[in-house]
Parts: structure tokens; C-alpha cells; sequence
């Protein structure tokens, strides 16, 4: 709590103070990444202090997930999603109805390409897939909500719109792509278990396209259900709608495969005055 609590206090002095009072716009790149980084960054270190030392991943494993994962996994989609973008298709409010309906697959894609990538030397468990996906979506989640509060930095009060975009996004996508990519990570490393190699299976289909659709509801119900119905009413209650499912359903989820993939637990005690298991006897004492 102290850290995220330390976390919004600098954001708000950057905010406030060195920018809004001070006009001093250099610390915009660093108000905006504080912004995108905080919620991500509180989720990695409850991620690495529920690591155990029975675990078969490392705090340094995460690291590598989130930082190359995560930026090579937006790399990747947003090649995608450009290309997406140049299908012809109705446009609401300037936005790509076929691309918003389509971000959930293009992107939950490249996040599970990238989580095979960094964990193809890993241990193929249940377990390590849940961190390892994880930690991929919170790279993924902050980059992509940088350039989202990034581009609400204009108008005659960009501070304000941006701040909006920062306390909408940076709160509530960090556990939509951690979820996401948690389960998606999960499956994988859950089909590869019995042979040691990631591999096709029904499981990991199925949850890709049920990560997908939860993605797609999240970007694109408001927008989809405006296109349909024209009413802009119905389409931000279709959003609300689509974010609590995205949430709810995921999380509960989640927390079925973290509860029935456990740490591994810790070697048992010897007994008082026994020797460890798997050590030498000690030699006689000679008389």
C-alpha cells in the first residue's frame, strides 16, 4: 500500500505542482509514465512478494517478461493493428469499428507469442504461466497507456484531459492485460507441462479466444453497440457493461487456477536427530 500510495503522492506533486503551478513542461515524459506505471508497477511487486522460494521462477525472470515481453508484444501488435486499420470499415467518432472488434485477438496474439519467447527455457507450469503472462501484460499495459494519456495532452487544459485518461486508464487496463495475459500464460505453460514444450492444444485455443472476446468487449462494446443501435446511450452503458464482465470474469478466473496451482511446498523437516534426507551417514566414532 505504501508504495502505490508513495506512487500517487510524486504523481500528484508532478501534476499540481511542478506542472500546473510551475509551467514547467519538461517533467511531462515523467508525470506521464508515473501516470501509466503505477498501478502495473503496485501489481509487480504483490507479483514478486508471492513468489516463494520453492518457485522455479525469479523476481529477474519477471523483469525480463514485463520489460522485453511487454515492449516487443506492443511492437509486434501495433504492426497488426495498423494493417487491421487499413481494411475498409464504419468509422464512430473517428474510431475503426472493425479494428476495436479485432484489438482483442491482434493483441492477446502477440502478448502470447512474446510470453512463449521469454519462457521457452522456463519451467512449464500452470503456476510459472500465470507470472509470466502476467508480467507480460503489465509491460504491454504501460507503454499502451503512456501513448493513451499522451494523446489527451492537448487543448486549453491538456493537463486536466490528461490527468481524465490517466485516472480512467491507468487504473483500470493494467488488470484487464494482466488478467488476460495471466490466463492466456496459464494455458500455455499448463499444455506444454506434460512434454516440456509448448504445443497446440483445445485449452489454449479456448482461452485465447476467451481472452480475446473479454479484450474486444472491453475496447470496443461502446462503439460496436452504437454502430448497431445509434444510440450513444445505450453504447456507454454497453461499455460499462463490457468492462465489469471483462473484470469480474476474469478475475474470478484467475483466482480458480491460482488456487488449484499452489507454490510447491517447501521440503519437509527432518526429524530431531535424524539426518537430512539424501545425506551421507555420518561415519562411526571410533572407540
Amino acid at each position: 500500500m505504501w508504495f502505490f500510495l508513495g506512487g500517487v503522492a510524486v504523481w500528484l506533486y508532478l501534476g499540481i505542482v511542478v506542472l500546473h503551478l510551475l509551467r514547467n513542461f519538461a517533467a511531462v515524459p515523467a508525470w506521464i509514465f508515473v501516470g501509466a506505471a503505477l498501478v502495473p508497477a503496485t501489481i509487480f511487486w504483490i507479483m514478486v512478494h508471492r513468489l516463494r522460494t520453492t518457485d522455479s521462477i525469479t523476481a529477474v525472470n519477471l523483469i525480463v517478461a514485463a520489460v522485453i515481453g511487454g515492449t516487443l508484444a506492443l511492437t509486434v501488435a501495433a504492426t497488426f493493428d495498423t494493417l487491421v486499420g487499413q481494411l475498409p470499415q464504419p468509422r464512430i467518432d473517428d474510431l475503426p469499428v472493425v479494428t476495436l472488434a479485432l484489438a482483442g485477438f491482434v493483441e492477446e496474439f502477440c502478448k502470447g507469442l512474446l510470453i512463449v519467447v521469454v519462457g521457452w527455457k522456463l519451467a512449464k507450469t500452470t503456476r510459472n504461466g500465470l507470472f509470466v503472462g502476467g508480467a507480460v501484460g503489465l509491460g504491454f499495459a504501460v507503454l499502451e497507456t503512456m501513448y493513451y494519456i499522451s494523446s489527451k495532452f492537448t487543448g486549453a487544459d491538456p493537463i486536466i484531459a490528461a490527468a481524465g485518461e490517466a485516472a480512467q486508464r491507468g487504473l483500470l487496463a493494467p488488470f484487464c492485460h494482466v488478467l488476460w495475459s495471466a490466463l492466456f500464460g496459464a494455458a500455455l505453460f499448463s499444455a506444454a507441462a506434460k512434454k516440456g514444450r509448448f504445443r497446440l492444444s483445445w485449452l489454449v485455443v479456448a482461452t485465447y479466444v476467451g481472452v480475446a472476446v473479454l479484450h474486444g468487449a472491453w475496447d470496443g462494446s461502446a462503439a460496436l453497440v452504437i454502430a448497431l443501435t445509434g444510440n450513444a446511450l445505450v453504447g456507454i452503458l454497453a461499455q460499462l457493461v463490457g468492462w465489469a464482465l471483462s473484470i469480474i470474469a476474469g478475475a474470478l478466473i484467475w483466482r480458480h487456477v491460482a488456487r488449484k496451482e499452489p507454490a510447491p511446498p517447501l521440503p519437509a523437516e527432518p526429524v530431531s536427530g535424524e539426518p537430512p534426507l539424501g545425506s551421507a551417514p555420518s561415519a562411526p566414532v571410533p572407540a
